[in-house]
């Protein structure tokens, strides 16, 4: 990551993945990590929505996408510690 000149605004590149691994922790994740996660998606979406109806529609099939995927258990699964 190389970060930006004194008085310039950086950016973050988010892959596919990583979007759709926050949508799975909005859902699926821990009580923080939900909020936080929700937070994110929402501003990830507003961003979209600013560059045009096509990359909105992209992210929020991606965000649909992890939303979409179950979080797997193992039923019956016992560990000592």
């Amino acid at each position: 990551m190389k970060m930006p000149e004194e008085g310039r605004y950086g950016y973050v590149l988010i892959h596919e993945e990583g979007l759709a691994y926050a949508a799975w922790l909005s859902v699926y994740g821990s009580g923080r990590q939900r909020e936080l996660a929700a937070e994110f998606i929402n501003y990830i979406l507003q961003r979209a929505r600013e560059e045009g109806d096509d990359v909105y529609k992209k992210a929020l099939e991606v965000v649909e996408e992890g939303k979409a995927r179950s979080s797997l258990t193992l039923k019956g699964f016992e560990k000592e510690v």
